[in-house]
């Protein structure tokens, strides 16, 4: 299993850099890191981001960095960029894709869509809570050209949809677990969660 992180965001509506915001004492992407780092022992891990801190961060922690200059263009351009590097590589059969600002998801729920993933017949995984899908997700490699085919701001769940027959539903109990720190008030819910 490979991972890819998307951290690319331009942070609108939170209005800065969400990822420097400090969660338990250490940087948001920081803490994310080492969520996905007690979860599962990947093969090929990659970042994409727009900032270079950042970049070099996950670099010196076994990431290969894919730089995302027009993050402007929506999520598909970094998934994009990140599925082209992965193909450059000798790459898994599978590859989890996660985002780099949702601190209340567990790593015993990143462990359990793998382990189920790894023991289903199917090519696509998601989290899902009460019905409402979210991150992370995982891809088998057949899925890779269609990836690279999505339109301008579109994600995972444009696949999902398309082919729900190939995907393996992960159900988990706590809809906190899908939050993104999207807005200020957002933050301050998971800084009252995380503490």
């Amino acid at each position: 299993m490979d991972l890819i992180i998307l951290a690319a965001g331009e942070g609108k509506r939170f209005g800065g850099d969400k990822l420097m915001s400090d969660i338990n004492g250490v940087k948001l992407y920081q803490y994310m890191e080492n969520t996905y780092k007690k979860a599962y022992d990947f093969e090929n891990k990659i970042i994409v981001g727009k900032d270079i801190e950042i970049l070099d961060y996950f670099k010196k922690r076994g990431f290969i960095s894919v730089y995302n200059d027009r993050p402007d263009l929506g999520k598909s351009r970094s998934i994009k960029l990140a599925v082209k590097a992965l193909k450059c590589l000798e790459h898994s059969e599978a590859v989890m894709f996660g985002v780099c600002d949702q601190p209340l998801l567990k790593s015993e729920t990143i462990s359990k869509i793998i382990g189920q993933f790894q023991n289903f017949n199917k090519s696509i995984g998601s989290v899902r809570c009460n019905g409402r899908l979210g991150n992370p997700c995982i891809f088998s490699s057949k899925w890779f050209d269609e990836l690279l085919d999505l339109g301008e701001d579109q994600g995972g769940k444009k696949l999902i949809k398309r082919h729900l027959q190939e995907v393996l539903f992960v159900d988990i109990e706590d809809e906190d677990e899908l939050l993104d720190i999207d807005t200020r008030e957002a933050y301050t819910y998971i800084l009252k969660k995380i503490q």
